[in-house]
């Protein structure tokens, strides 16, 4: 997993910035690691929106950015990531929306709700991403079978992968030109 950390005067920057951010990282990834200098980046999406690399069938990607991190998992089978500024909000009205009944009493049974909140929150994103059904699911609904792990980045952040077969997750910031 590779992140980008944004400059302070760049924290919320408007979405066009940070998709041409999420793309340069990617495009520097693929160069650095794989050798591929394709210019322009060719990306397509499936019929759901999940991206791919036409001309690179054996590399999966996802990419996700919130507040001063963009962070991007890149691996030879599908893969979803999300990353979540840590924020207040009415979670507990939220959490019975999008968790299921069992977690919604693990949520509310749980001595620091935030933190329950946003670990699920990212588990969930990052599965929809996994399976590229986007918000097509209902999230009280989602099995979240397949592997994750929650990544840590930064203090006030929540992060999390997932895939369908355990992966060795490298976390590496990266500094772009």
């Amino acid at each position: 997993m590779f992140y980008l950390r944004l400059r302070e005067e760049e924290v919320t920057p408007k979405a066009s910035e940070t998709t041409l951010k999420g793309r340069n990282l990617l495009s520097h990834v693929l160069r650095t690691r794989y050798g591929i200098e394709d210019d322009p980046l060719e990306i397509k999406t499936h019929e759901r929106g999940k991206p791919y690399l036409p001309k690179h069938p054996e590399i999966e990607y996802n990419i996700s950015h919130s507040g001063r991190y963009i962070v991007l998992a890149v691996a030879s089978v599908p893969v979803g990531i999300d990353v979540q500024e840590i924020r207040i909000t009415s979670i507990d009205k939220l959490g019975r929306h999008v968790f299921s009944d069992s977690e919604y009493r693990d949520f509310l049974m749980s001595e620091d709700r935030q933190e329950a909140f946003f670990r699920m929150w990212v588990r969930k994103e990052a599965y929809i991403k996994w399976t590229g059904d986007g918000l097509y699911r209902e999230l009280r609904e989602l099995p979240l079978d397949g592997w994750f792990q929650y990544i840590t980045i930064d203090r006030g952040y929540y992060c999390a992968i997932h895939a369908g077969i355990p992966l060795s997750v490298e976390v590496e910031e990266v500094t772009l030109p």
